[in-house]
């Protein structure tokens, strides 16, 4: 993120617009909304400037004035026709420590003008990094839609509502946890087109609700990566959640959704390095909801498909504290999707095994004499360590060598990768095209359907 957005107070503080066309006039729609007091150099202004002038609005002053003489403000915007003027004006600017936005010059700008959707004191800001204003707008009159006219109304019924709850409610914390349950039970857009004299009495019902809650954990999938693939229940969770306690797969867009106040505690486990032990992530999960806290243990993919979400369960248990475990899409769905696979086929697999290359004390034994038969499919997770002694295993138990295997590294993010290998190749194509990261092996999965192994078998034997 090259641009940070902030909201910055400007009442009672001097802004400087230079120029006074049309693109100045666009500059400044949106500046005579603010409380800030601002100046326009420019000898020759549009009908419009001159009217926020008649209104007081802004103050009008010629182009040659020396605005050295003037207070420093706080922002210039620049918009004059001559563009080597605005780099000059961008210069003496950044020499005073002044931020500066200069019109259809980015590199001239220490920020940009988002598209602004008012409902003060709520206000959207959206902005595209000066790459496409038309974006911003389009995306502008899409929340506009969405928000109703009250919405400033709503938010003014909450200021006052925390403020009387501050005596109730000492702690930010404690602010903190009423506000995420209070939103997280109510539909939005209920809120918005409901009645502000009704707000009180739902935040109190919160209140008490939370008085009598004890702490819980959700054991949460947070799927492949890709955070459009999480489920609506796990977003929910992790927008009221106190604490989230995620592992290394779990995606920086999924943590997003959590609120910036809470708890992040990352115990992620990283292959042949020295890592956190399964049990004191479980004191740590345990520790956080005995003291009242809503803990989210987020997993990448589905808890409990190779998640250790057993060991979790049993400690929780142990601890008669209050679980609930939350689906996710599991890696092996996400990579079979990825590479146009579909796990079953009628009439060739009547299952599909979900398998572990690595078991506790090495590498996993399986039951090879049924995976090596000609119709066996299987998704393999932590497969790319143990690839050659998986090819070994098979190829010892009759499996042909010419198995199709398919690898799907980071299934679902923008750094997924394919390989389309077999049982002969696949340590070699592992290595060939870099798989170290992630992946799922679809053994006995070819991309096209029509490469089943039968036929490969055939084209041996002739």
């Amino acid at each position: 993120m090259q641009f940070l957005p902030v909201h910055i107070d400007t009442a009672n503080k001097d802004v400087w617009v230079f120029g006074g066309g049309s693109a100045a006039e666009a500059k400044l729609r949106t500046l005579v909304k603010s409380k800030a007091n601002i100046r326009v150099f420019a000898d020759h202004q549009t009908s419009e400037i001159h009217r926020w002038a008649e209104k007081g609005r802004v103050v009008l002053e010629d182009a040659s004035a020396n605005f050295e003489a003037f207070p420093r403000p706080v922002l210039i915007y620049t918009a004059q026709p001559d563009e080597d003027l605005n780099l000059e004006m961008a210069k003496w600017a950044r020499d005073n420590g002044i931020l500066i936005n200069a019109a259809d010059q980015k590199n001239a700008c220490d920020f940009h003008s988002p598209a602004i959707v008012d409902r003060s004191p709520v206000i959207v800001s959206i902005g595209s990094g000066g790459t496409s204003p038309g974006l911003a707008r389009a995306l502008k009159n899409k929340i506009e839609q969405f928000l109703p006219d009250q919405t400033g109304r709503i938010a003014s019924s909450f200021g006052d509502i925390r403020a009387r709850l501050s005596a109730l409610l000492p702690s930010a914390d404690s602010k903190q946890k009423i506000w995420a349950q209070f939103f997280g039970n109510h539909d939005l857009e209920e809120i918005l087109s409901g009645a502000p004299s009704q707000l009180e009495a739902q935040v109190l019902e919160a209140l008490n609700q939370d008085e009598q809650q004890i702490g819980s954990v959700s054991l949460v999938g947070a799927g492949p990566g890709d955070f459009e693939l999480l489920t609506f229940k796990a977003a929910r969770l992790l927008e009221q959640a106190d604490v989230v306690i995620y592992d290394r797969l779990v995606g920086e867009r999924v943590l997003d959704l959590a609120r910036r106040e809470a708890k992040f505690i990352y115990v992620g486990k990283t292959p042949y390095k020295a890592s956190i032990s399964q049990a004191d992530i479980n004191e740590i999960i345990i520790e956080e909801a005995r003291q009242g806290h809503k803990v989210v243990r987020l997993k990448g993919g589905d808890p409990s498909i190779f998640g250790r979400a057993d060991e979790e369960i049993n400690a929780l248990r142990n601890a008669e504290i209050p679980y609930e475990i939350v689906p996710g899409i599991t890696a092996a769905a996400a990579s079979a999707a990825s590479a146009g696979i579909s796990l079953t086929t009628r009439e060739h697999n009547r299952s599909v095994t979900f398998m572990t290359g690595h078991g506790a004390k090495g590498y996993a034994e399986h039951d090879w004499k049924v995976f090596a038969e000609p119709g066996a499919r299987a998704a393999v997770y932590m497969g790319v360590g143990a690839a050659r002694f998986i090819q070994g295993r098979l190829l010892i138990h009759g499996a042909n060598k010419s198995k199709p295997v398919t690898i799907v590294e980071n299934a679902s993010l923008e750094t997924e990768k394919i390989v389309h290998s077999n049982l002969e190749n696949l340590p070699q194509d592992l290595e060939k095209y870099g798989i170290n990261g992630p992946a799922i092996l679809l053994l006995g999965y070819a991309s096209d359907f029509e490469i089943s192994e039968e036929k490969l078998r055939e084209k041996a034997v002739s």
